[in-house]
Parts: C-alpha cells; structure tokens; sequence
C-alpha cells in the first residue's frame, strides 16, 4: 500500500512507535540507510549523522519558533537505527514516508535546502568509509553503496513525479 497523504504517514510512523516531535526527523532515514549500506555503522559516518541532526534540530526548531527538540533529544532518537542494524525493509519502509512528510509541502524554501542537505549528507557518508585503498577510479564508494544512494533518489523521484511511474 502506498501512503499518499501527510496524515497517513504521520499515522503510518504512530504503528512504528514514532511520534511527534520526532516526526520532523524522519528524514534521517536515507542517512541511516546509507550508514548500514556496507553492513557496517563506522565513526566517520556518526559524526556526519550528528552535524546532520546539529543542522536538523536548528531548522526545526526555527520553523516551529520555539525548543521542541534538543540535539540530545535527536542523538536518541537516533541511536534506535545505529545500536543494531534495522531491516533494510524496515528502513525502505520508513523511507517511503519522507515524500509525504517532507517532499509534499509546498514550501520550496523548506523543503529544497532540506533535500540538498539531506543528498550531500548521504554523499558524504558513502565517500567517508572506503574499505580498501588504495580504490579504483569508481570504487570509492562500494557497489551497496551505490545501489542504495540510487533507491533513495528515485524514491524522491517516484514520489514527486508520480505519473513517471505509470510509464514504466
């Protein structure tokens, strides 16, 4: 079943124990996605995660206008993915749900920085954990790394552009 409308993904991520504020939070999904990609959660990429929920945290807590979450708060939040390795379909599930959170406001102020913030995150999680060197001219980031960064854009491509898949 696809979830089509804000108020199905906010009661889609309730059945998953996820409620507000951290629905605001879902889009670290394709960055945890991208941290377990290789089968392995390391240092480098946990403290891009965390510069992440720093800018993340800051942003929310403008567009709401007060505190509703701390970093620490977020941190926790989470931790949840990164202390055992979630299902990868667990995490494409919750990945679904980022276009009618986040992708479907029509506040390109928001949600534009927020896409690109989100993409060079993941970018940079896959560059930052090269498993052998030296690495061949396309191998600094692995084959799952590769694969899961390309399910990641063309969910957000699939969602914003729905009829697209109605070609296939």
């Amino acid at each position: 079943m696809s979830i089509t409308t804000f108020q199905e993904a906010i009661e889609d991520l309730s059945m998953f124990g996820i409620k507000e504020p951290y629905t605001y939070l879902i889009d670290i999904i394709p960055l945890i996605e991208m941290i377990w990609a290789d089968g392995e959660a390391h240092e480098s990429e946990l403290a891009i995660l965390d510069e992440y929920l720093h800018k993340r945290v800051q942003q929310i807590n403008e567009m709401v206008g007060y505190k509703v979450m701390s970093f620490e708060d977020a941190q926790a939040f989470a931790h949840r993915f990164i202390k055992q390795r979630p299902q990868p379909e667990f995490l494409r599930r919750l990945r679904s749900l980022v276009g009618p959170l986040i992708l479907s406001s029509s506040d390109s102020r928001y949600v534009e920085p927020l896409t690109k913030l989100m993409f060079e995150a993941c970018i940079d999680i896959a560059a930052n954990a090269v498993r052998k060197y030296p690495y061949g001219l396309h191998d600094r980031f692995d084959s799952d790394e590769k694969r899961c960064f390309y399910e990641i854009i063309m969910g957000f491509i699939d969602f914003k552009w729905p009829e697209r898949m109605k070609k296939k």
